[in-house]
């Protein structure tokens, strides 16, 4: 019996291979995806290929988008959209061909000039003229994602076997080319989601190891939560979770308007920083001082109108301008990156003083001497861990 041996699998056309080989040893240093797809699409159209419209759809890891998408049309420029998690309209999505792919990780196609479809996109492409549809799972190694590509055909009455099978090959040899870059994505938007843009940049670009850290100046910024510890007490779990995502998504959105970053929650409380120029602290302390301000107005608008269940947000905010180590902290195999340094501390003793004092903002005397500002004083005061009395001031 002679052994058996797999299927050949057909070799790459005449028209196509010059594609394949673009994409490999040029397309492939292409780093924007966007110029990417345009890039090949235009080739294969070159090349001959019957098509009008291709579509490319991405699966993502993102708090705040599901995926993306770029859309080819003859002759016009490529499109890219992103589908969010929030106010997006799914049902479409839920009957279209993508959806049919997304569940089977099969091909599926229509011929457009000759059959029936209640999906939505199919039924306008047919109002548009196209003939043909196609769309092709692409083959990546994260068995998490999905991504797909589509091709429409306008010129010709349907795709050839010829075709489909060029098609299905480009799709097979863009799949790894395109997945490199949707993995970058997903990397740098999980490490900016968790650790900050600044952050986030420092550990994708290699600094990752434990104790690596540089010294900055920067203005140094704490918030939390007044009478909190009691709420949690009296409240179920969920609305404890609903109302600590309502106040950080006001303090997160005031702190990253006026260039701040932010570095850490610690229950309800909130660490970020400002970066300074040794030569210009006031520039920092304006920006932080700022966002200070655009948090205040943000709780007042939040507090005339607060969600059904939720009661009015207090809290206290303390400001300090100073050096910090900024980098990797903490064990072998888990680490941190964050600030650290008596700059830090002070700044944390602030917020203590805010709460005795009943002064939502209060500010060290390096920051009030750097800021420019007027402030008042609120008197020298003992702080816990710190070696001298600090004079603390509030904003006029």
């Amino acid at each position: 019996m002679l052994p058996e041996f797999p299927a050949l699998v057909p070799a790459l056309s005449a028209r196509i291979r010059p594609i394949v080989d673009w994409l490999l040893l040029e397309g492939n240093r292409l780093t924007d995806m966007d110029a990417l797809f345009a890039e090949l699409i235009d080739r294969v159209a070159a090349a001959g290929l019957p098509i009008g419209r291709v579509s490319l759809n991405l699966e993502l890891l993102h708090p705040e988008v599901v995926g993306e998408g770029r859309v080819w049309l003859c002759g016009q420029a490529t499109q890219a959209h992103r589908v969010h998690r929030v106010d997006t309209d799914l049902s479409e999505y839920l009957s279209s061909p993508v959806y049919q792919v997304d569940q089977t990780n099969q091909p599926y196609r229509v011929r457009l000039a000759t059959e029936q479809t209640e999906m939505s996109l199919l039924r306008r492409l047919q109002a548009d003229g196209f003939t043909d549809y196609y769309i092709i799972p692409m083959q990546v190694q994260d068995r998490h994602r999905t991504a797909a590509m589509s091709f429409a055909a306008k010129r010709v009455p349907s795709f050839s076997d010829d075709d489909i099978r060029d098609l299905e090959h480009i799709v097979a040899a863009v799949s790894p080319v395109l997945e490199a870059r949707v993995v970058r994505s997903i990397a740098c938007d999980l490490l900016t989601t968790y650790l900050g843009q600044g952050a986030g940049e420092r550990v994708y670009a290699g600094q990752i190891q434990r104790g690596d850290a540089e010294s900055i100046f920067a203005a140094v910024l704490f918030c939390d939560l007044r009478n909190f510890t009691r709420y949690t007490a009296e409240h179920l779990s969920h609305e404890v979770v609903a109302r600590l995502n309502h106040w950080f998504e006001l303090a997160v959105d005031a702190v990253e308007a006026h260039g701040g970053e932010v570095l850490k929650f610690i229950g309800d409380g909130m660490l970020a920083i400002f970066p300074a120029d040794m030569l210009n602290p006031r520039e920092a302390c304006g920006h932080a001082l700022a966002a200070a301000a655009t948090l205040e107005a943000a709780v007042a608008r939040w507090n005339e109108a607060p969600p059904a269940g939720q009661i009015a947000l207090e809290y206290g905010l303390s400001l300090h301008l100073g050096h910090v180590a900024f980098g990797n902290i903490g064990g072998r195999r888990r680490l941190d990156f964050t600030v650290v340094g008596p700059a830090v501390n002070m700044t944390s003793r602030l917020l203590d003083a805010a709460k005795a004092l009943d002064c939502p903002l209060v500010v060290s005397t390096a920051f009030a001497g750097c800021s420019g500002r007027p402030m008042r004083s609120l008197g020298v005061h003992a702080l816990r861990g710190i070696d001298q009395p600090e004079e603390i001031f509030t904003p006029h």
